[in-house]
C-alpha cells in the first residue's frame, strides 16, 4: 500500500511517501517558512525523486490535532483534496500519538507524555501507558495550563499503584519553554527528551494505529478556540449562547 503522509502541526512540517513498511522518501523542516508556501511544492518534488505520480497512492495520512490552527487546516485541507480528488482513503491519528511514536520500544511499560505549547502557559497533552509499540491513551487531550496538568498526571499516578515505578517520558518541540516545571514537579523521576526528539516524523506515521474517516465530514481537532474566536465570545456572550455547541469549550 503506497501512501502519503503529511503532518503540519506544529512549526515543522514533514512530508513522506511510504510503500507497505518501508519508508521511501521522508523530508522534515523546522523552520518559520509558512506551510501553505513549502508544502504542495515539497509533495511534488517528493513524487517526481522517488517516480511516483498521485495516481500511485493507495491512501493518505494526516495528523488530526490538535497543535497549530493555521498548520492544521493546510495540511488537513491538502489531504482531503488528494484523497477526495484520487477517491482514496483518508486516515488520520491524534497528534500528540504521533509525538509519543518517537519514543521506541522499550523494555517493559511506561508512561509518555507528549505535549505541545499552546503560549500563555498552557499546552496540549495526554498520557500514554506504552507497552512496546502500543499506545493506551490514559487521558483525555486536554487544553490549559501546563503546571494544572502536571498536578492531574501527579495526583492520577498516586491513585495508581499498578504505574507506580513506570518511567515518565516527556517529550515536545517545545520542551524548553517547560522543562522547569517538569522537573520541579517530577524532578529525577522524569525523563525529558531532547527537542529534536519533539519533531514529528511523517514516516513513521504509517507504522502507528490509524483510524480511516469521511473525506467529506472530517474536521481537525483544534481542542480548543482559537485566540480570535475567544475574542469574538467574550464580545459576543449572548451569540454565542445562542450558538453554544459549535465551539470548542474553553478549558482554562
Amino acid at each position: 500500500m503506497k501512501t502519503l503522509a503529511i503532518d503540519t502541526s506544529t512549526q515543522a512540517l514533514s512530508v513522506a511517501l511510504r510503500d507497505g513498511d518501508q519508508v521511501v522518501t521522508e523530508t522534515t523542516t523546522n523552520t518559520k517558512i509558512k506551510h501553505s508556501t513549502q508544502l504542495l511544492p515539497l509533495i511534488d518534488s517528493m513524487f517526481k525523486l522517488v517516480n511516483w505520480q498521485p495516481s500511485d497512492l493507495d491512501g493518505v495520512i494526516v495528523t488530526e490535532g490538535p497543535g497549530s490552527y493555521t498548520g492544521l487546516r493546510i495540511g488537513v485541507t491538502a489531504a482531503k483534496t488528494l484523497a477526495n480528488t484520487l477517491s482514496i482513503p483518508l486516515f488520520t491519528l491524534p497528534t500528540l500519538m504521533a509525538l509519543a511514536g518517537n519514543v521506541q520500544a522499550t523494555t517493559g511499560p511506561s508512561l509518555v507524555i507528549p505535549f505541545i505549547d499552546a503560549r500563555r502557559k498552557t499546552a496540549f497533552a495526554t498520557v500514554y501507558l506504552k507497552e512496546g509499540y502500543t499506545f493506551k491513551p490514559l487521558f483525555i487531550t486536554s487544553h490549559g495550563l501546563f503546571t494544572d496538568f502536571l498536578d492531574q498526571v501527579a495526583a492520577y499516578l498516586a491513585d495508581h499503584d499498578d504505574l507506580q515505578g513506570l518511567s515518565l517520558n516527556f517529550l515536545s518541540p517545545d520542551i524548553e519553554a517547560f522543562r522547569s516545571d517538569i522537573e520541579a514537579k517530577f524532578g529525577e523521576e522524569a525523563i525529558i527528551f531532547p527537542s529534536e526528539s519533539g519533531l514529528i516524523h511523517a514516516g513513521h506515521l504509517g507504522a502507528l494505529p490509524l483510524r480511516e474517516v469521511d473525506v467529506d465530514t472530517f474536521i481537525p481537532n483544534y481542542a480548543k478556540l482559537s485566540e480570535a474566536e475567544e475574542n469574538w465570545v467574550a464580545q459576543n456572550p449572548e451569540e454565542a449562547k445562542a450558538d453554544e455547541g459549535t465551539y470548542v469549550e474553553r478549558t482554562n
